[in-house]
């Protein structure tokens, strides 16, 4: 596996059209590129249907954590987005990080693609 495939870049610029400029740049040397919240909230689902017809693969760092059937739900719609890896918050909880598997693999089933790549989360980096 070459280092394009290896690498994941964080997209943490001012704007989508920063982000997608820098995907544009650095596609043929990087293939994966994660959306973290702050980019996500400016873009929306718009910057992943963007970044997707650049044929790269995204990994969504929301850090889901809420009840099961809204961590489901948002599991649902991330995998309905096209991202390849989307991650969670342990601290949900069993059900919570079940419901999400499972509703991830049920949507991509309907919509016949590969499922994503879940993430735990453990503790967040930068507490104080």
């Amino acid at each position: 596996m070459g280092s394009r495939q290896r690498l994941i870049l964080a997209l943490d610029v001012e704007s989508p059209q920063k982000a997608a400029d820098l995907v544009g740049r650095l596609s043929d040397l990087i293939s994966f590129y994660k959306i973290g919240l702050r980019l996500f909230t400016l873009g929306g689902p718009r910057i992943i249907s963007k970044l997707k017809e650049m044929d790269v693969k995204l990994f969504l760092d929301l850090k889901l954590h809420d009840i099961p059937n809204t961590v489901a739900d948002a599991s649902r719609a991330a995998v309905s987005m096209g991202v390849d890896m989307f991650n969670l918050h342990i601290g949900g909880g069993m059900r919570m990080m079940q419901a999400a598997v499972e509703a991830a693999r049920d949507e991509a089933d309907r919509i016949g693609i590969p499922p994503p790549i879940l993430l735990g989360v453990t503790v967040l980096t930068s507490l104080d």
